[in-house]
């Protein structure tokens, strides 16, 4: 299965301490994606202090680890070419973000989220 990953769920090992690289094996054997913005807004994150940098470089090292691969998006809208780039590569996306959520299920593009910060969920 192919999956897309928004910036908020590549955050998740580091927040909830749940692997969600692991656990996406569960679905079958994954093919992670992530656009350049989704990287670009964790670089940014990551300069930053606090809790939130960490989980953004740690978010950042896993990156590198699972061996994702970057698409170029060509936009300056995250969310937007998120969608766009779901829909075209039929990839499964997996955020938290309830707005995104909504914007995906209306195109009837599937989502995989976290729930009750425990498990991985397919919507």
């Amino acid at each position: 299965m192919k999956f897309l990953l928004d910036t908020n769920f590549i955050m998740i090992p580091s927040q909830f301490r749940v692997d969600v690289f692991e656990e996406l094996s569960e679905f079958g054997k994954p093919e992670l994606y992530t656009i350049d913005l989704v990287v670009k807004e964790l670089e940014k994150l990551a300069t930053r202090r606090g809790k939130q940098a960490s989980h953004a470089r740690m978010g950042l090292e896993r990156l590198k680890q699972e061996g994702v691969k970057m698409i170029f998006s060509g936009s300056s809208v995250a969310d937007a070419a998120l969608l766009r780039i779901a829909k075209e590569k039929h990839l499964i996306v997996c955020t938290q973000d309830r707005a995104l959520i909504k914007r995906l299920k209306s195109k009837k593009i599937s989502v995989v989220t976290l729930r009750q910060k425990r498990y991985l969920v397919r919507k």
